[in-house]
């Protein structure tokens, strides 16, 4: 009985602490995604190719990006509101080498359109941050 006991305290210390782990995680990850929407919002698409992962500008040159994010944002308007939907992590993505991926979901409104989905997903760079490698609106 008694080691039951200490077998199932040491899972439940174990399942805290993963949890804690990934709740970190999540916090640094929307922070990033965060942060580097900021750029966006604010029509800063330089930046926030700048600021983007390796991965995003070796596959969109510099040009491509700001054309395609003024084509994508300017027609939305002003942002009024961002909230997450979805959060998931993955070792492999389509187009993109393996490693540590996380891809979040926020509903979104603008002035100019009301409701959108934006997806951002980060990958983990080699210093341990999270970096946008792929950015979408539907």
């Amino acid at each position: 009985m008694t080691k039951q006991l200490f077998a199932i305290l040491l899972l439940f210390l174990f399942t805290h602490v993963v949890h804690a782990n990934e709740s970190d995680i999540l916090e640094k990850v929307e922070s990033s995604a965060r942060s580097w929407l900021g750029f966006v919002d604010r029509e800063q698409y330089q930046e926030s190719w700048e600021n983007s992962s390796s991965l995003l500008r070796a596959k969109t040159p510099e040009a491509t990006w700001i054309k395609s994010m003024t084509t994508l944002r300017s027609s939305r308007g002003a942002i009024n509101t961002r909230f997450i939907a979805t959060a998931g992590a993955t070792k492999s993505l389509s187009g993109f080498p393996d490693g540590d991926y996380v891809v979040l979901q926020f509903y979104t409104t603008f002035a100019g359109k009301g409701l959108i989905l934006e997806t951002v997903t980060l990958a983990k760079a080699p210093d341990g941050t999270w970096q946008v490698c792929d950015y979408a609106i539907k």
